[in-house]
């Protein structure tokens, strides 16, 4: 998808993201800040800032974030927030000059980006050690191929298919994300927080129906309303059970596999 229309959508959907989104687990805020802090990195790029949601708790621990994103509603939200150095601009063509941050961190990013290698190669431009991403994913034992998708977007595929939308929730951000790791391998990656979470499918019901996701905003709304009446017939009061594991990875400055792509 172009960036254009990805911006578009954000701007969309700057005006529900924080109030349709789960608080960040405390302890990935602290994890992260306890990981930057070992490596003496201070001075960090975000990019893809969103609403600030991950820079403003790090600012508050000391870590001065520049944050940079396409979507103009995304930075007035992250603006409403106090965050004093937003700039606006795309993970393909930053408008910093070499070297310029200690560090660069996508959160929950690459798997929206259609070429997450060269978002991956532009953020190593910037600096000077290399790049972070925080990702909902455990570390991988050798040879795996993780799993394909979370649990509750699974379960709610499968009850959406069986009223007749097989195709209204799209693959999962665990599954591409998965897929970026295997093909562009990280020098570490670390378990920031890892918990068992359990939640009502209808929760995810009321996000499709808030239209809190970007591959909906497009549905037809009549389309839509039906599909999500249909499946809070089936779902009930049924619960998932699932675990969260968000983690950290690293790649080193100008890894081989990049300079070979």
């Amino acid at each position: 998808m172009a960036i254009g229309q990805i911006r578009r959508d954000f701007d969309t959907l700057s005006a529900v993201y924080d109030e349709t989104r789960p608080p960040l687990d405390p302890a990935t805020i602290e994890g992260l800040a306890a990981y930057l802090g070992s490596h003496h990195w201070g001075a960090l790029l975000e990019v893809g800032v969103g609403t600030g949601r991950v820079a403003r708790p790090l600012l508050d621990r000391g870590v001065r974030v520049v944050g940079v994103d396409a979507s103009r509603g995304m930075l007035d939200r992250a603006a409403s927030k106090g965050l004093p150095y937003l700039v606006r601009g795309d993970a393909y063509h930053l408008p910093f000059s070499d070297r310029s941050f200690d560090t660069a961190l996508f959160v929950h990013v690459l798997h929206i980006l259609e070429f997450p290698e060269l978002g991956l190669r532009e953020a190593a431009r910037v600096a000077r050690n290399g790049v972070l991403a925080i990702l909902d994913i455990p570390p991988l034992p050798e040879g795996s191929h993780g799993a394909a998708e979370d649990e509750p977007r699974r379960a709610l595929r499968e009850v959406l298919a069986e009223v007749g939308y097989p195709n209204l929730l799209r693959e999962g951000p665990r599954s591409k994300e998965h897929r970026i790791l295997q093909a562009y391998p990280p020098t570490e990656l670390h378990v920031l927080s890892d918990r068992e979470v359990t939640e009502p499918l209808s929760r995810r019901l009321d996000l499709i129906e808030k239209r809190a996701y970007r591959h909906v905003l497009h549905a037809p709304p009549e389309m839509l309303a039906q599909a999500v009446a249909a499946a809070r017939s089936r779902v009930g009061d049924r619960t998932v059970t699932y675990r969260r594991t968000e983690s950290v990875a690293w790649w080193a400055r100008s890894p081989p596999r990049w300079d070979a792509a």
